[in-house]
């Protein structure tokens, strides 16, 4: 089933981890893997009860991130495989998302995977760029480590949508900085998102997708075939992708979801948000969120933006 028109606006929250890059397989940092352990599976199943609990239906979780854990490397380091914990620790997000009743979209990527490489502890973050820049060590990613994931999950329920990867254009058009340093060429990139978009539709019965920074910069996902576009929205990108904008003068071709949005640190109030949102005519939102702990996230607000948007729906019955 991919992402169908019909569905209503969905308000979800992005997870986005418990321990970025640190869910799903294991490192050096954290041998016995990630979230399947034995003494990691109630903290996951509570986050994710409450998160229920608080009206959510929907999470964006990431996955393999900057590339710090899961990952058999191969001759030269580039990625070889999955290693003997990613599939425990998915196995248990899955079980743990059915229990609470959530649907996820899965973040495959973050676009950390392409910006220097950086070692810490025998962990190595990022530089992992020539995995998509180069087309034959971009074939062996594609079939040893999104093939088999795709295959393992590609019709599990828990599972609604796979963003290929979190904002690429941050290393696709070289905005300075680490960014630019771990620039990939805008073909190259596409043809990375392209062949994900293609195994996505072909192994699995759900909705791809890819999590771009704005309305803005949506150009470099068009025409891969996506079936849900995605674009993030913060104060600081209003004034050349406002969130008002009605997505019909977009011209896009499938349903559009705000796959990020403040909920602190923020001009506007999350119910704000969410209420342009859904006037402008995306398909859902996501807050940022849950557990990031950072100068954008609020949990506090995000539910209580949820409650107020269920309020207003319900009528002034529901407010008597």
């Amino acid at each position: 089933m991919r992402w169908p028109r019909a569905l209503s606006f969905v308000v979800g929250t992005n997870l986005p981890w418990l321990r970025y890059g640190g869910d799903f397989g294991a490192n050096a940092w954290r041998p016995d893997g990630g979230v399947g352990r034995r003494d990691a599976v109630p903290e996951l199943r509570r986050t994710l009860a409450r998160l229920a609990d608080d009206g959510f239906t929907h999470v964006r979780w990431f996955m393999l991130c900057d590339g710090r854990a899961g990952l058999r490397p191969a001759p030269g380091g580039a990625p070889a495989g999955l290693d003997e914990f990613v599939f425990r620790d998915a196995d248990a997000a899955v079980d743990a998302l059915e229990r609470a009743g959530l649907r996820a979209i899965i973040v495959l990527f973050d676009f950390h995977w392409c910006l220097p490489a950086a070692v810490a502890g025998g962990v190595q973050t990022g530089g992992r760029r020539e995995s998509i820049a180069d087309p034959h060590a971009r074939a062996r990613l594609l079939e040893g480590v999104v093939a088999p994931i795709l295959d393992r999950y590609g019709r599990h329920p828990a599972v609604a949508a796979w963003d290929v990867m979190n904002e690429p254009e941050w290393v696709t058009r070289g905005g300075g900085g680490r960014a630019s340093a771990g620039r990939v060429p805008r073909e190259a990139m596409r043809a990375f998102l392209g062949g994900v978009v293609a195994l996505v539709h072909e192994r699995t019965a759900h909705a791809a997708t890819i999590g771009s920074a704005s309305t803005r910069t949506l150009p470099l996902v068009e025409g891969l075939g996506l079936d849900v576009y995605q674009a993030h929205w913060y104060d600081r990108l209003d004034r050349r992708a406002p969130l008002a904008r009605p997505v019909s003068a977009l011209g896009l071709d499938r349903p559009l979801l705000l796959g990020e949005f403040p909920t602190r640190g923020s001009s506007r109030r999350a119910a704000e948000i969410l209420a342009a949102a859904r006037l402008a005519g995306y398909a859902g939102a996501f807050a940022w969120s849950a557990l990031a702990g950072d100068g954008a996230s609020d949990p506090a607000a995000m539910a209580s933006a949820l409650a107020s948007l269920r309020t207003a729906d319900a009528g002034p019955a529901a407010r008597a």
